[in-house]
């Protein structure tokens, strides 16, 4: 994607194939790091674009993971995928595995819109993908894009309200931001929108239509939130895999290589893929602690973080805090959250804490 730097390539089926016994030997490390199997409750196969692998490539990526990991009675699997590569042989495969959530790169429900941002669907393959994967009952979470070129605010409710309308009971939206290192960012492009009111306008649209805002980009139906994001928002553990990948365990923040190239060459050379970690130190953790709680609807726990982090750090951090406006925090009871007006001037409050 033009705007994006995360790292892609479009991998070959050697490369492929060659990614997943990597991902096998990856996770055989992790085991003999932690002195036994690896006790999961919730696990997110995220893109690039993991509808890319072939029928094949999925059964063989399952047996590994099955082999490697032990899964929680409840556990939440959740895979993305494109409408533009999706089949029902990758919704039969799933659903055979257990995956419950599926989440849809959609972005826009207007093929203008669609052809700016430089995706490979169209506003009708993306019906039909959504459609596909109702009919094979997984919960469909749909991303969206705002702040578009002229993107209007009608063209924005138009792609909302479809949504809403086809009662897809999970919405991701995300401001287009352009990063550097990627095509945009070394020729941008003219006519973004801030995006300010296509946010505002989602915040109250959709809690009017049953889909509460509970992180600062996502919306759901009661029961419906995605559990696996909301481990990177309560400082759970989480154990990353590939190139690019980075995670979080007991305090330590970690990083692997970020090509397929080294990762394979790391890999096939018995050496760890990890690029680098770092240690994070009590006021640091308690801060980035802080911040993350306060991109959910459920805010910091103030007794639990005096606990955790201690009473001065807490103080410190309210008084960052006290000439924010009134109206853009909510304090209920024990807990300081984002109001929906500081959720979206968010970045300026979380820069205060930092």
């Amino acid at each position: 994607c033009p705007y994006c730097a995360f790292y892609s390539i479009w991998g070959n089926e050697g490369e492929k194939e060659d990614f997943i016994s990597a991902l096998d030997v990856e996770l055989r490390g992790w085991q003999e790091k932690l002195g036994g199997p690896l006790n999961v409750s919730t696990l997110y196969i995220g893109g690039g674009t993991p509808t890319l692998l072939s029928s094949k490539q999925w059964e063989r990526l399952i047996e590994i993971l099955k082999k490697h990991i032990v899964f929680s009675p409840d556990v939440e699997i959740s895979v993305e995928g494109n409408p533009d590569s999706l089949t029902g042989e990758h919704c039969y495969i799933w659903r055979e595995w257990g995956v419950k959530r599926v989440s849809l790169g959609v972005q826009s429900l207007h093929d203008d819109e669609l052809r700016w941002l430089g995706r490979p669907h169209s506003a009708l393959q993306a019906l039909r993908a959504l459609d596909l994967l109702q009919e094979k009952g997984f919960d469909v979470s749909a991303d969206l894009m705002f702040g578009l070129a002229n993107q209007t605010l009608r063209k924005w409710h138009e792609s909302l309200s479809c949504l809403v309308h086809l009662e897809i009971p999970h919405l991701s939206i995300y401001q287009l931001s352009i990063e550097e290192g990627s095509l945009w960012g070394r020729t941008p492009p003219t006519g973004v929108q801030n995006g300010y009111v296509h946010y505002r306008w989602a915040q109250w649209y959709l809690e009017q239509k049953g889909l509460l805002q509970y992180e600062i980009a996502s919306f759901a139906r009661k029961g419906k939130e995605c559990r696996h994001n909301q481990a990177y928002w309560f400082e759970r553990d989480v154990l990353s895999l590939g190139p690019s990948a980075w995670g979080y365990f007991r305090g330590t923040r970690f990083w692997n290589v970020r090509t397929l190239e080294e990762y394979l060459k790391r890999i096939s050379s018995g050496i760890s893929p990890l690029a680098g970690e770092e240690r994070l130190r009590r006021e640091k953790r308690g801060r980035e602690a802080a911040v993350l709680a306060l991109r959910t609807r459920y805010g910091i726990h103030l007794p639990s973080f005096c606990e955790e982090y201690g009473e001065v750090l807490l103080q410190d951090i309210l008084n960052n805090l006290e000439n924010v406006p009134p109206e853009c925090l909510a304090f209920s009871g024990e807990t300081l959250a984002l109001s929906q007006k500081g959720m979206r001037v968010a970045n300026s409050i979380w820069s205060l804490i930092i």
